[in-house]
């Protein structure tokens, strides 16, 4: 009886063990909580932007700003005196100054990791970690004045007598060489399909030994940058980048 007794404490205590090594089986198959992978990624994009911008890639931008400025060689009233009188005689008196600046650069972009919230970051089916990023946008600008063109060209009186239009068209065409290359910059990243892929892959490198480390054996991913989708799992586990 004593005997039996022992045999059934051994049995019982090998069944529980049994349960709980396939309930630790069962846990470590299921991986980290979303929880914990939203956190993991929003830590992760965080450390890697200190400034609140994460960088993720570049673009070449050659920009084209040209002005042109007109003005009388005469005095306000005498040119509506003769505007009135003899206004065939206006063209004479008007001088013109134009002037294009050329100039290649490099403009970063990415994305401000403010906007990335836990809601942007779902764990799906079959462990898909899926994150949606807000839209790219310009982050700084870097123009190659070694490189700079200007081409003036002078109409009319401006050729013969100097004037500090010509000087003052020039000075604003420089001005203005920042804000064409933020503005043709923007609307290749609304457009285009290459820095939303390269915003993708920059994401998919940075957070997959992370994730590793959290407990994601594999982890694949679908990333969406803006509204378009950039990135998504193929059937062989491989990273099947969408264009």
């Amino acid at each position: 009886m004593q005997g039996m007794t022992r045999r059934t404490s051994l049995g019982i205590g090998i069944l529980i063990g049994l349960l709980v090594a396939a309930g630790v089986a069962l846990w470590w198959q299921q991986g980290p909580s979303e929880e914990k992978v939203r956190r993991t990624v929003i830590t992760t994009v965080q450390e890697e932007a200190p400034a609140s911008f994460l960088v993720t890639g570049t673009l070449d931008v050659s920009v084209s700003v040209r002005l042109d400025s007109s003005e009388y060689l005469t005095p306000d009233w005498l040119t509506y005196v003769v505007s009135v009188s003899q206004p065939s005689a206006l063209p004479l008196l008007q001088g013109t100054s134009r002037i294009e600046v050329q100039v290649p650069g490099r403009v970063s972009y990415g994305f401000d990791v403010r906007s990335l919230s836990p809601e942007m970051i779902a764990v799906e089916e079959d462990d898909v970690i899926a994150v949606d990023l807000p839209e790219l946008s310009v982050h700084s600008v870097e123009t190659d004045l070694d490189r700079l063109r200007v081409r003036t060209q002078a109409e009319g009186w401006m050729r013969v007598f100097p004037s500090e239009i010509h000087d003052q068209v020039r000075t604003e065409a420089l001005e203005n060489v920042q804000n064409a290359f933020r503005q043709q910059a923007q609307r290749h990243l609304k457009s285009a399909t290459q820095p939303r892929v390269n915003t993708a892959r920059a994401l998919e490198s940075m957070l997959t030994p992370p994730l590793q480390a959290a407990g994601v054996e594999n982890p694949r991913f679908r990333i969406r940058v803006g509204d378009r989708l950039s990135l998504t799992p193929n059937e062989t586990d491989a990273q099947n980048f969408q264009k």
